[in-house]
């Protein structure tokens, strides 16, 4: 349970004497909680309770989520009160692109949202006094783990490493951090990004290729919404789409990388195993399937998918 009861009660300002039931929104430790308050004499209120076991991700996340609320930013739950280093969360009732297929214009609008957030100018969250290179070390992936033999690896390495220096132009500045299917809730009222405990500063366009690779899209949707970020943020729409590219093989092949450790971190929790299951076979097609023209991307799939 990450918070207590009366603690969301007081945090609302609510009569003590106000019941609480509790709903864990999945098996993990640190899964987020439907909380239903009833206070005598009004109607039910639901919110939603989310810590993360992590003291500084959940530091974060409180940090982002008031700072999102104060500006009335609408792709976001509205930050309602904190319990200890808890955050109480407008409830948001939708689901994601790994629930249920969604269509182009709600994928579309999901790109519109994260797009609105990288304009903002927030200084805010985690990374700031980071440089393009801490975020993108001089430094090998472990490809061999991969099951990657040494005559793939050698020439995917070069290419990697030439696609590293475009990736270190940018654009970079306020970011989600974890911008993933699961991560993006989709209402009524339009898309929500949820979960901001890795806000802060980064490459923006990894926040759009986290949610193309994840998302379920076929390469030419994915190629049309990573255009429609171009055109919304006034970018460059070839190098937006080659550097989107880029960086769905460089955190496609990290992220298939940590799958094991994010397998055994959900034991136990079958519908959270199940969406991590989802996401990576949709992670390892995205690799695979040419969305942007960039050489370097290019280079890479020949090396280790040849045709």
């Amino acid at each position: 349970m990450p918070v207590d009861p009366q603690e969301i009660v007081a945090a609302l300002r609510l009569p003590p004497e106000t019941t609480v039931e509790l709903e864990p929104l999945g098996e993990r430790f640190g899964a987020p909680v439907r909380a239903t308050l009833h206070a005598e004499g009004s109607a039910a209120m639901v919110v939603l309770a989310r810590r993360d076991p992590d003291g500084e991700r959940a530091a974060n996340h409180l940090a982002v989520m008031e700072a999102l609320t104060n500006r009335g930013f609408p792709f976001a739950p509205k930050l309602l009160g904190v319990a200890g280093d808890a955050a109480i969360e407008e409830w948001e009732d939708g689901l994601t692109a790994l629930n249920v297929q969604i269509d182009g214009d709600g994928l579309a609008s999901a790109i519109d949202a994260l797009a609105a957030l990288h304009a903002q100018e927030l200084r805010e969250g985690l990374r700031w006094g980071a440089t393009p290179g801490d975020l993108y070390p001089e430094e090998e992936i472990p490809l061999h783990r991969l099951g990657f033999a040494a005559h793939e690896r050698g020439p995917a390495q070069e290419a990697l490493a030439k696609a590293r220096k475009r990736l270190l132009e940018g654009p970079f500045g306020f970011v989600h951090g974890d911008a993933t299917a699961a991560n993006i809730l989709f209402t009524r009222e339009g898309p929500r990004l949820v979960d901001f405990s890795a806000a802060g500063w980064g490459h923006q366009l990894f926040d759009v290729a986290v949610f193309l690779a994840t998302c379920g899209a076929e390469a030419e949707v994915r190629r049309e919404l990573a255009g429609r970020y171009a055109r919304v943020r006034k970018l460059d729409p070839f190098a937006t789409i080659n550097g989107i590219e880029l960086a769905t093989l460089w955190w496609g092949l990290q992220e298939q990388l940590a799958l094991p450790r994010k397998l055994v971190e959900t034991l136990g929790d079958d519908g959270a195993i199940e969406a991590l299951k989802l996401a990576s076979s949709r992670v390892d097609r995205a690799l695979r399937e040419r969305v942007g023209n960039a050489a370097e991307a290019a280079a890479v799939r020949a090396a280790l998918w040849p045709s």
